[in-house]
Parts: C-alpha cells; sequence; structure tokens
C-alpha cells in the first residue's frame, strides 16, 4: 500500500478514537491518537473557552501536524483527529488578525504535510453527543453545553462541505461500538474506500 492519511472527523464523542481503535484492532493501517491530556491549554478551554480560544487551537493543530509530521510509516495512517476539526474550532473561536494568523498558519501545514488522503467525517447529533458527553464523565466535560456542541458541528458542516475527499458515516445510526454487525459493515465501508485511493 502507498503512503496514505485517513483523518477521522467529527464533534466531541462522535467517536473518532472509538472508530481509530476499531480499525487498529482490525489492522487498518498504523494508528495515532490524540495525546489531548499533555495540552497545557486544554483544562483551561475547557473552564473558560473564551478566554483560552486562541493559545488552545494554536497549540493543538501544532500538536497534530509535529504527529504526523514526525511518523515514518510507509502505509497507512489514520488519526483520531483531523486539521479540519481544528479549522472548525478556530472558525467559531477566533476573529480578525486572529484567525487571519490562524489561517496562515494552516496554510504553511499543509504545504508540507498537504492534505489528508481521506476525511471520514463521524456526523452526530448535538443531543446524542451531550448524552455521550455524561455516560463517559470526565471531570472537564461537566460544563459542556448543548448549545457549544452545536455551533460546533455547525462549523464543521461548514468545513466539510468544502472538501471532495469526504467519507461520511452517521455514528449515531452505526453502533460500531457494541454492534458487531455493524462494525463490519463500516470496516467494509472504509476497506472500500480505501481501495478507491490506490
Amino acid at each position: 500500500m502507498k503512503k496514505l492519511r485517513i483523518e477521522i472527523c467529527g464533534g466531541i464523542a462522535s467517536g473518532k478514537t472509538s472508530l481509530t481503535k476499531l480499525l487498529e484492532i482490525n489492522n487498518i493501517g498504523t494508528s495515532i491518537y490524540e495525546d489531548f491530556e499533555s495540552n497545557p491549554f486544554w483544562k483551561p478551554f475547557y473552564e473558560n473557552p473564551g478566554k483560552y480560544i486562541f493559545e488552545t487551537e494554536f497549540s493543538f493543530t501544532l500538536q497534530h501536524y509535529h504527529e504526523i509530521k514526525k511518523q515514518t510509516t510507509s502505509g497507512l495512517l489514520i488519526c483520531d483527529y483531523s486539521l479540519l476539526l481544528d479549522h472548525a474550532y478556530a472558525m467559531i473561536g477566533l476573529t480578525g488578525n486572529k484567525l487571519n494568523l490562524y489561517l496562515q498558519l494552516l496554510k504553511e501545514i499543509y504545504s508540507d504535510i498537504l492534505t489528508p488522503d481521506l476525511i471520514v467525517y463521524l456526523k452526530c447529533s448535538a443531543n446524542e453527543e451531550l448524552n455521550r458527553i455524561k455516560n463517559r464523565n470526565r471531570s472537564v466535560e461537566t460544563n459542556m453545553e448543548l448549545s457549544f456542541l452545536e455551533l460546533l458541528n455547525d462549523a464543521i458542516n461548514k468545513e466539510v462541505k468544502k472538501e471532495n475527499k469526504i467519507l461520511t458515516i452517521d455514528s449515531e445510526k452505526y453502533n460500531f461500538v457494541n454492534n458487531e454487525k455493524d462494525k463490519k459493515y463500516i470496516i467494509n465501508l472504509i476497506k472500500d474506500e480505501l481501495n478507491n485511493l490506490l
């Protein structure tokens, strides 16, 4: 297999890491996971997004870029995060010169590592995402509001519409965590998409 990169994109709790793990255990590519806890702005962002959005967005984007850039795999690389999602966060949180600076950063990143060969977009309603957030019970997410999830999902949808290398999966309809039939369906769906890229 030639060198390819898939980025998994979706709102908070849409199933990005779960899908990446599913592909990993089925020996589909080499997986890399977002190390969000190592980001010094992660917790402050959740506590006060408006105050720390600038440094959070830049640091996460650079962290993602670095993780992709340092990979030496010659086959398929699967990221449980997406630069498109970073872009969506920036579009709802940054304005003016800060947004222009961010967009310039993203342009430089893509000139180096190029855009992904495929973005798997996990579409999920904000209501379902909020239910999942409550069930996984992360302390920093206890104040997560439905309105923010809706805003983020809208921003992701806008960015997705600009792309032509998108595979959309309804992660509310297909339970690829616990349902074996759905797991097989999603695996085959992604395999078929990969075959089209070769």
